[in-house]
């Protein structure tokens, strides 16, 4: 079998899971772009083609992708790429711009970043064979250039391997053979720095050199309070000039390394703000940095940056509000008559339905909205992309929060809360863990947050007491959407409110529609009580 052939049979069984994929030239499947009850996708495997005999679609892989992701061709040979790993790489994507090798203490290859046009990247470690896996696993992430950081009296602390490559190549060091410089990064960016790197730059001089914007800021002073009780001096030297979000790469092109030295000689020497400053402050700075009014995501019902839960029974529409909300969001179209400020870049996390189930209700809903394309702010994560997540995994939370950070994700929806940990969900010190992690998340990435969930067998009490399993889970949100059946027979739904920024809405009724348009929520009329049916009957007898 040729390499080509194992690509295309490789590709075909990742995304087409549960179906077995042969290696001969012809294979028949179902389809999953629509109901597929007979295999109606023929695969030739040779060839590197599919075709839908329903009408859904022909092509090659890339056309594949583009169909399964609803992406553009750029994204779509990302994913491919992902998806195979090591040569098949290359068979589907430019080579990259640039390798950034990590190193252990002792010079040891640990892992390498690659990265690729539009700021794309992958990462790969040593398969002990001679080649790559393209999964970082749980190896341990070190500094980059940690060799040379070992010995350094001086050291650079750069937001990225560009930045700290480019400082790294104008030799600074050299004017003195008595001074050793190097520059280096963490692994995963701005505010991702950990304390154990600290001890590193023990009895060093260190400059910071953040990016000009809110996160390097941030990011700088962080690093800063970590490595400042062991240093013997830091620095954070604010670059002049810079464009926002510009860095000390941008700066090296109109200046030089003589002009850098000058600018962190003249800038003083860090001292950590005042305690006092960081636990209270004045009534009046307070105010005057939060906003006035409450900044909502949508309107009147979910405010920005805050978390929650859409609750229902089993079997009540609770997956497809949490479809429909996502689409809307990512779209700035209205949703269940609220309207939407502006779009917002989702994403959703959904681990309970089959992936294909996912896709088509996206599709169908997309569809009911007038949307042909659901652009580049809408991001999804099915069993197909990876098999296994849960929240209390640390490598898989963290790999999360990554992805998350890099696509500057403002809303995060996770569908279903059950099957995204491995926790008691009547224990409140466990929940609270699990929440403290979907906590963070918000906080590292700076999105908001919206849980499905289900309800608990008692109907007494407030929506958020009636969630189910410990108390912490209740504790825990901001907004509650709570969907109930209203009429079994009409399949009328009703749709309640309860939230901490503002007295909630009224509660509206829907259905769900679908169509050759595609599929919609329709709000409709409450359903009359059976003694109002009774009476308006009457007056026909």
């Amino acid at each position: 079998m040729t390499t080509r052939v194992k690509q295309v049979q490789q590709y075909f069984a990742a995304r087409l899971r549960g179906q077995r994929i042969g290696s001969g030239p012809g294979v028949s499947v179902r389809c999953p772009f629509h109901q597929d009850r007979t295999p109606s996708l023929s695969i030739n495997i040779e060839k590197g083609v599919w075709k839908c005999h329903a009408g859904c679609g022909s092509g090659g892989i890339l056309d594949f992708e583009m169909k399964f992701t609803t992406c553009d061709r750029e994204t779509a040979k990302a994913h491919v790429a992902e998806l195979l790993g090591d040569k098949q790489l290359f068979a589907f994507t430019r080579e990259p711009e640039a390798v950034y090798t990590y190193h252990d203490a002792n010079s040891i290859e640990v892992f390498q970043k690659l990265r690729y046009p539009g700021k794309r990247f992958a990462q790969r470690r040593p398969d002990g064979k001679g080649g790559y896996e393209y999964k970082l696993g749980d190896c341990r992430k070190p500094l980059y250039h940690l060799p040379e950081v070992l010995v350094a009296n001086e050291i650079f602390i750069c937001e990225g391997e560009k930045d700290a490559d480019n400082v790294r190549a104008l030799k600074l060091g050299d004017r003195d053979k008595s001074i050793h410089v190097t520059a280096t990064t963490n692994f995963d960016g701005a505010g991702k720095w950990r304390d154990e790197y600290a001890v590193f730059f023990a009895g060093k001089k260190v400059v910071i050199l953040p990016d000009n914007d809110e996160l390097g800021r941030k990011h700088a002073e962080r690093v800063a309070l970590s490595v400042n009780p062991l240093a013997v001096g830091v620095k954070v030297v604010a670059l002049p000039g810079l464009p926002e979000k510009g860095d000390v790469s941008d700066y090296l092109q109109t200046h030089s390394g003589t002009e850098l030295l000058e600018e962190v000689r003249r800038t003083p020497r860090w001292c950590p703000k005042p305690q006092d400053d960081q636990v209270l402050v004045p009534a009046q700075q307070f105010l005057s940095v939060v906003p006035r009014d409450v900044d909502w995501l949508v309107e009147g019902i979910i405010e920005r940056g805050a978390n929650g839960f859409i609750c229902a029974a089993p079997k009540t529409g609770k997956s497809w509000a949490s479809c429909d909300l996502s689409i809307s969001l990512s779209s700035g179209k209205p949703w269940m008559g609220f309207s939407i400020p502006r779009p917002v870049r989702v994403a959703l996390i959904s681990r309970e339905d089959n992936p294909s189930l996912t896709g088509w209700r996206l599709r169908n809903l997309a569809n009911g909205k007038g949307l042909s394309d659901l652009q580049h702010s809408l991001y999804i994560n099915t069993r197909s992309q990876t098999p296994e997540f849960f929240l209390d995994n640390q490598e898989q939370w963290r790999e999360l929060v990554y992805a998350l950070g890099r696509r500057q994700i403002e809303f995060t929806v996770f569908d279903v809360f059950n099957v995204l940990h491995g926790a008691d969900e009547n224990d409140n010190t466990e929940m609270r863990r699990v929440l403290t992690l979907l906590s963070k998340i918000q906080a590292e990435v700076g999105c908001g947050i919206a849980v499905v969930h289900h309800f608990s067998k008692n109907e007494q009490g407030s929506l958020t007491q009636r969630l189910r399993g410990a108390s912490a889970i209740a504790g825990w949100a901001e907004w509650l959407i709570a969907i109930r059946m209203a009429d079994e027979d009409a399949k009328i739904r009703r749709m309640e409110f309860e939230l901490k920024a503002a007295s909630p809405p009224d509660p509206i009724h829907f259905q769900i529609t679908t169509d050759a348009n595609g599929a919609r929520l329709v709000t409709t009329m409450p359903p009359m009580r059976p003694a109002t049916r009774q009476s308006v009957a009457s007056r026909f007898i």
